[in-house]
């Protein structure tokens, strides 16, 4: 229903701009042959419209902003994007990746089809969707490709017509809801979690550099808040090396000072050593000023142990803003939430860990634990986590390969 919505918001500038009577006089004017609609279609199994160069299988909208430069307009769509580009009759959607999943096409002549038109040359559409004011009709080119041709109530004749990639649009509105619980919690902070929980993927909507979750893939993600330590961190950095996966600390800057060997232990280890903040406090309290001095100081301190600064960043308590966003983008980092919350801190017993993320799991999750001295439960329940994971056909992976985004500067 998204993507339905989104259909005639779009429009290109030019092709909206002719009145009725020019636009009759042009259709009067064009004599296309009748194969003109399964030229159409033989176009579309390659991913692409006749009006650009560029396909939904592989190209990306920077590749088409070196070709063409920057689009009329780009809006928000959910969690996608479409750029408008009005002399080419076009319009691209695009993931907060880049990745095209939609093309749009404008071009005038095709306002001279209607419905009877597309079933006589193309067939029964698989589908008939009803939007506000027009109609969408469907057809299955492949399992991926959808070729839609929107049909304006107020004519009965095609609008436009829209190239989509069913695998890559999906990834634009996949956004999981939170998951975990805790016996431990009042009901006071059960209410004020499950708030936040809501609040943080209603604003993730307006925030493509805000990850929750990664794409929908049998993939998912271990993440471990608040070290190093001395004596937790070491063992769940053993742990995950002795089931041979992969997992993401996201570090304390002015902790990972004082222990930097442990840092040092957990990348060459494989693991992603990640930043989080460098005072461990809500950054969404502080100024301007001082939320780029705790992302540059966690990161200095990172980058000194390790060689590398990192490139993403878990704000503290999961509280965020616009302002720490745009700092997080400014400076490079993608700012990174979860989908999974085991409430480690909370629990008593690692059943209950456990059991948070083998009855929550799904595809793309981001699994938050914590690995500083107090969470004894944590390195208790890993092991099992992981053997429950991978026994449920999920591969354990670090956050750039789940999130397609980079780790380090």
């Amino acid at each position: 229903m998204l993507i339905m919505a989104a259909c005639s918001a779009q429009k290109p500038k030019e092709a909206g701009d002719l009145n009725q009577s020019e636009t009759n006089q042009e259709q009067k004017n064009i004599d296309f042959p009748s194969d003109y609609l399964t030229d159409i279609v033989e176009t579309a199994k390659k991913g692409m419209t006749d009006t650009s160069p560029f396909n939904v299988f592989s190209n990306t909208i920077e590749q088409v902003e070196m070709q063409w430069e920057e689009p009329v307009r780009t809006d928000h769509v959910g969690n996608g994007f479409y750029a408008t580009y009005d002399k080419k009759n076009t319009v691209f959607g695009f993931t907060a990746k880049g990745e095209i999943y939609d093309i749009r096409s404008y071009k005038k002549q095709l306002q001279v089809f209607s419905l009877s038109d597309l079933k006589e040359v193309i067939g029964e559409p698989a589908e008939i969707r009803t939007g506000e004011g027009e109609k969408i009709i469907v057809y299955n080119l492949s399992k991926e490709i959808q070729l839609k041709f929107i049909i304006l109530n107020e004519t009965d004749k095609v609008d436009h017509l829209s190239v989509y990639n069913e695998e890559r649009g999906e990834q634009a509105g996949y956004v999981l809801d939170l998951k975990g619980n805790s016996d431990q919690l009042t009901n006071k902070q059960w209410q004020a979690m499950q708030t936040w929980r809501s609040d943080i993927v209603n604003f993730k909507e307006n925030q493509p550099n805000l990850y929750i979750n990664g794409r929908n893939e049998k993939k998912i993600s271990l993440t471990f808040d608040d070290g190093p330590d001395e004596i937790m961190t070491p063992k769940i950095i053993e742990i995950l090396q002795n089931h041979h996966v992969k997992g993401n600390f996201f570090f304390i800057g002015s902790e990972a000072e004082k222990y930097p060997q442990v840092v040092k232990n957990a990348y060459e280890n494989g693991n992603l050593v990640l930043s989080h903040s460098y005072h461990h406090v809500d950054l969404t309290t502080l100024s301007n000023a001082e939320q780029a001095n705790e992302i540059n100081n966690a990161g200095l301190a990172i980058q000194t142990i390790i060689g590398k600064e990192p490139a993403m960043i878990r704000p503290p308590y999961g509280e965020t803003n616009e302002t720490l966003i745009e700092n997080a983008k400014d400076k490079g980092y993608s700012v990174i939430i979860w989908s999974i919350d085991t409430l480690d801190w909370s629990q008593k017993d690692p059943e209950n860990i456990i059991k948070n993320v083998t009855d929550n799991l799904r595809n793309g999750d981001i699994i938050l634990m914590h690995s500083d001295s107090e969470k004894t439960e944590t390195a208790k329940a890993l092991p099992t986590i992981i053997k429950a994971v991978q026994k449920k056909g999920f591969e354990i992976v670090g956050l750039d390969e789940l999130l397609g985004v980079e780790a380090y500067q």
